[in-house]
């Protein structure tokens, strides 16, 4: 016979955290209510599931088999519920990235309200949104370069990298009359160097040594930076197009780039007619983009 969920919820959460204090902080019962609940389970089982020292406890080698089941377990569990949670309240939970929900999808927002009034849409900003195609999103929108569009995915939007710094940046770092001279300044990378290498290369420079400059996965951050004169960043058209309208930043070059990223839109197993409308909404979307 299998030991009570509670008593297992008890074990997952001690063994997760490390302390039967944090278990209860997180279960919000006690913390002696978390150590009858694992010396019942060790006695049910015959073995000793955590070596005590004081306050701590350390898993033994039967408690870590027997973590790894139940970490497994309950995440299959949450997943389930919220699986069903999400298909009872006809809620359609959309991963991004935090500059295209911001930049592109909010603008939007109204339009979809008005027309899918009884879908609940949620959005996840996230870094990485396809890690949370595993039962977490139903919908998932990614940017990736135009050459490595995912197999099955359908492209939302194309965008095209322009070099861009602020007027301050240009004070100190000017002056910038040819592609060669921002081989020369601070250059700030989102992600990865790609957005710069292609950049480059479109503009026919070749480069002699690798770039340096700082990395960051978040694009609001780096375009903040970029205003404030921290570097010079590729911005992504029709994207920045407003902080070039307000005067936050300027291109240092009238550059006509054909489109090297995009953003793609996957689907997750879920095929329900709310996670349809939404698609069929956002694609539809495409026309009004730039």
């Amino acid at each position: 016979m299998l030991p009570s969920l509670p008593a297992l919820r008890a074990f997952d959460a001690a063994a997760r955290r490390g302390s039967f204090r944090a278990a209860a902080e997180h279960l919000s019962v006690t913390a002696t209510a978390i150590s009858h609940h694992v010396r019942g389970l060790e006695e049910q089982l015959g073995v000793k599931l955590f070596e005590r020292t004081g306050r701590d406890i350390v898993l033994t080698e039967e408690g870590r088999r027997l973590a790894e089941t139940t970490a497994r377990a309950f995440s299959m569990l949450e997943d389930a519920v919220q699986t069903v949670r999400r298909t009872a309240r006809r809620v359609v939970r959309l991963a991004a990235g935090p500059i295209f929900t911001a930049r592109w999808l909010m603008p939007r927002i109204g339009d979809f309200w008005g027309a899918h009034p009884g879908v609940q849409l949620e959005v996840a900003p996230s870094f990485r949104p396809r890690a949370h195609t595993e039962g977490d999103a139903d919908i998932v929108v990614t940017w990736e370069r135009v050459s490595d569009m995912p197999e099955g995915a359908v492209k939302l939007l194309e965008l095209r990298p322009v070099a861009i710094a602020s007027e301050q940046f240009l004070d100190r770092n000017g002056p910038i009359e040819t592609p060669t001279d921002l081989l020369r300044a601070p250059l700030i990378h989102q992600r990865n160097q790609l957005g710069w290498l292609d950049w480059f290369a479109a503009m026919g420079v070749r480069l002699e040594e690798d770039l340096r400059g700082p990395v960051f996965e978040d694009a609001n951050a780096i375009l903040r930076g970029a205003a404030d004169g921290q570097g010079a960043v590729i911005g992504w058209l029709p994207l920045i197009q407003q902080d070039l309208n307000e005067g936050r930043v300027v291109r240092l070059f009238n550059e006509e780039i054909a489109p090297t990223h995009g953003y793609f839109l996957e689907i997750a197993s879920d095929r329900r007619a709310e996670t349809i409308a939404v698609v069929n909404w956002l694609t539809a979307q495409r026309a009004g983009s730039v």
